[in-house]
């Protein structure tokens, strides 16, 4: 049994946001009474909130969403050969999972978690997520090719993200260098996902990536302040409903189509998509270098290997491999 099984089975029941008294779930569920109230406190320590109230049971705060193994799965279709899918109840970091155990694991192995507690972003930023508000996942792949043949990969990553809004009917999205997707939110641009990927191996041989994804999916105001920067989410931009097993299916099939295309053609061929979808165009910005230097000008183009071209204030052009951008 997975750990806090039979916590995020009652959980599934919880996730209609109506009360359910503990009896009934027990029956439904075909465990003890005594079993669901140690699920419903696994589920409190994990600070999921829920109610309780007496002679009416056990209710969330209000109907949330749950990732479904089966569901997933099956909207993977003939993928699900290739693929070899997990999904995890409770994670401290998907990334540090599959680093941890990517010589025991095939390639294409994909982790996703319903909760994950301690989540990396990128320049040692921490990855907010909570219960039903993002999805959470990362995947294994393993090259033919060493790490210095990589230039590029998170780009090809966004863009992979940038179709799945595209197909869900997000399209005021963009790229930001290198790799955080944007929403065009009340003139606003903000982020509602990001990339946070991870390599072993050699330089020039063989070597694995891990490839971290968050996708806001329906935060709640409490963990928007959590967030150091602007973000929003899909339910927050969508007028559609959305069901985050197809988004999590949608994301896999997407991301193993550009790294097959990837390993043969590497960036350049992606080079005019990504630009193509490029957030602040025509617009200046401030590049901060990692020693701290802060730079402005405009991007004008990105070099075969996804680097930045910056046309400074002073008129000289700047290849810029590694720092953050924002608008001014």
């Amino acid at each position: 049994m997975k750990q806090y099984e039979i916590a995020f089975k009652t959980l599934a029941i919880l996730s209609d946001g109506l009360f359910h008294s503990g009896e009934m779930i027990a029956n439904e569920l075909g465990f003890s009474r005594v079993s669901i109230w140690k699920a419903i406190n696994d589920l409190k320590k994990l600070n999921v909130e829920i109610f309780s109230v007496r002679k009416k049971g056990y209710r969330l705060p209000k109907a949330i969403k749950i990732l479904s193994e089966k569901k997933i799965v099956e909207a993977l279709g003939e993928l699900s050969q290739f693929v070899n899918f997990e999904l995890l109840n409770v994670i401290d970091s998907t990334n540090k999972y599959l680093l941890n155990q990517s010589k025991n694991k095939p390639h294409a192995t994909v982790v996703c978690s319903n909760l994950q507690t301690n989540g990396k972003g990128r320049r040692g930023r921490v990855w907010q997520s909570a219960l039903g508000e993002s999805i959470t996942m990362s995947i294994l792949w393993k090259f033919n090719f060493g790490a210095s043949q990589l230039s590029g990969l998170s780009l090809v990553i966004g863009i992979a993200l940038q179709r799945v809004m595209q197909k869900i009917g997000i399209y005021n999205s963009s790229l930001k260098w290198p790799n955080d997707v944007l929403v065009d939110a009340n003139d606003d641009l903000k982020k509602i996902a990001g990339v946070l990927i991870e390599l072993q191996g050699d330089m020039e041989s063989r070597c694995s990536a891990v490839i971290g994804v968050g996708l806001n999916f329906d935060l709640s105001t409490k963990q928007q302040k959590k967030i150091d920067q602007l973000a929003t989410s899909i339910t927050s931009v969508s007028s559609k409903s959305h069901d985050p097993n197809e988004i999590v299916s949608l994301i896999i099939k997407e991301i193993v189509n550009v790294l097959s295309d990837f390993e043969k053609t590497h960036f350049e061929s992606f080079k005019t998509e990504w630009l193509d979808s490029r957030a602040f165009k025509d617009q200046k910005v401030q590049f901060q270098k990692g020693s701290g230097e802060k730079i402005t000008g405009n991007i004008i183009d990105l070099d075969d290997d996804g680097s930045l071209l910056l046309l400074k204030d002073d008129g000289k052009i700047e290849k810029l491999l590694s720092g953050e951008v924002s608008s001014i």
